[in-house]
């Protein structure tokens, strides 16, 4: 750290009384010790600082208290802008880390929580259902006709290259892909024409283990609430779903282990499930490959372009393997239900 960064730090804790005794730069954190206590000053760009704020004040009205607090600078001003920045500040937590399946399974239980005491049910007009449904449908289809388009041009060739004969072997099952997540869209219009209603809450907007902390008594707390906004509920499984099967083949279980923990404290709608699955199955990162293969411009790129479709080959296959294992646990306790039901009556 420079010194005019650290006079700038310096000058930020004046406003909250605070003489540092020491300061260690993390990224975009600083660690302030002084004396006893230890903070954690934040940076993040000014445009942002509404939401932030807006996020804060919908926690506390709804009661959820699972996240690290942000303390008032002298003057009662929950930040300070500087350089075009505002800069917050909260306590250290010094992080740990219990086995790393139940550790994310409890971040997805208070996910869970958090997404149950901030939902709202909205009103949908047809129309906007209609549109949202329209614009995939024709964006996804037209990636579909690209695939197509490749391999058409694929099979006319004497002699295909390293990339395209890995394209044309794994096509098909691309095209599976595609099918499933548009026939999931389908479903998911039919449903929300008849209940013309959807549910929204508070989005963390960037969930991953780094953003949830365990203190020493083994409670978890959610930072980083900088790119929070009201969404819906899938707007923070699939990232992480996707971040996690973009890997080596591997039949996720713990992925499923996630889904259904988050499911057991906030059952998602139906009309939710659907979007989820179709969204998941989507595979778009083949599009963008095809896309990026044409440009051509890395060094040795046949053979880097090469291996990336394998490994979206692996990506397609771990979706493929916890979707399946999705619709096999939802039609059992839909059996289940039925049966139930019809043994009560």
């Amino acid at each position: 750290m420079d010194e005019n960064e650290e006079l700038l730090v310096r000058d930020i804790l004046r406003e909250y009384n605070i003489i540092p005794d020491h300061i260690v730069p993390y990224g975009k954190v600083y660690r302030i010790y002084s004396r006893d206590k230890s903070y954690a000053l934040k940076e993040m760009p000014a445009h942002q600082s509404v939401n932030f704020y807006n996020t804060f004040q919908i926690l506390y009205t709804k009661g959820f208290h699972r996240f690290v607090p942000i303390y008032p600078t002298k003057n009662y001003q929950y930040g300070v802008m500087r350089n075009n920045k505002l800069y917050y500040l909260a306590p250290w937590i010094e992080g740990k880390q219990d086995e790393k399946t139940e550790y994310e399974k409890q971040m997805f239980r208070e996910l869970a929580r958090l997404h149950h005491v901030t939902a709202q049910q909205i009103k949908v007009d047809k129309e906007v259902i209609e549109e949202h449904y329209e614009r995939l449908n024709l964006q996804w289809k037209k990636e579909m006709e690209v695939l197509d388009v490749w391999m058409q041009q694929a099979e006319q060739k004497w002699y295909m290259s390293p990339f395209e004969w890995e394209f044309v072997q794994y096509y098909n099952e691309y095209r599976k892909a595609y099918e499933y997540a548009l026939k999931r869209l389908e479903d998911w219009k039919k449903k929300m024409l008849e209940e013309k209603k959807m549910r929204s809450v508070l989005v963390h907007g960037k969930l991953e283990p780094d953003h949830y902390l365990l203190d020493e008594n083994g409670y978890g707390y959610f930072i980083n609430f900088e790119r929070s906004r009201i969404g819906s509920s899938f707007h923070d499984l699939l990232p992480y779903l996707s971040r996690a099967l973009n890997t080596y083949p591997k039949q996720c279980e713990e992925c499923i282990e996630w889904i259904y923990t988050y499911m057991r404290n906030n059952p998602l709608q139906e009309t939710e499930k659907l979007l989820l699955k179709s969204y998941l199955a989507h595979p778009g990162f083949m599009f963008r490959l095809l896309e990026k293969y044409m440009t051509r411009t890395a060094a040795n790129h046949e053979r880097k372009m090469t291996t990336r479709i394998q490994k979206s080959y692996w990506r397609l296959k771990n979706t493929e393997y916890v979707i399946s294992r999705m619709e096999q646990i939802d039609q059992q306790q839909k059996q289940a239900a039925e049966q139930n039901q019809s043994g009560g009556s």
